[in-house]
């Protein structure tokens, strides 16, 4: 999950760069473009925007297995599951 998180991260930086580079074509903002952005821009910023939502969510994931996994730690939980097997 965190490969998976940094490779999202890393793609959505490059992805603002690429809408950095192409800013002079016309946006409302990092994500909007106007109507006289090229495709190229739009396509960019549109990924860019779904991006924002996955990174917060690949985190979220992250926290909440590393929780999990924590309390499966715990040596109550290590000697049941010893006792199991």
């Amino acid at each position: 999950m965190k490969v998976a998180g940094a490779a999202v991260t890393l793609y959505a930086s490059v992805l603002g760069k690429k809408v950095d580079e192409l800013a002079d074509e016309g946006s409302k903002g990092e994500t909007e473009p106007n109507a006289t952005a090229s495709g190229e821009l739009a396509k960019a910023q549109k990924q860019l925007r779904q991006l924002q939502w996955l990174i917060p969510g690949f985190a979220a994931l992250v926290i909440v297995l590393g929780a999990k996994h924590g309390e499966m730690q715990r040596p109550k939980n290590v000697k049941l599951g010893l006792v199991k097997n």
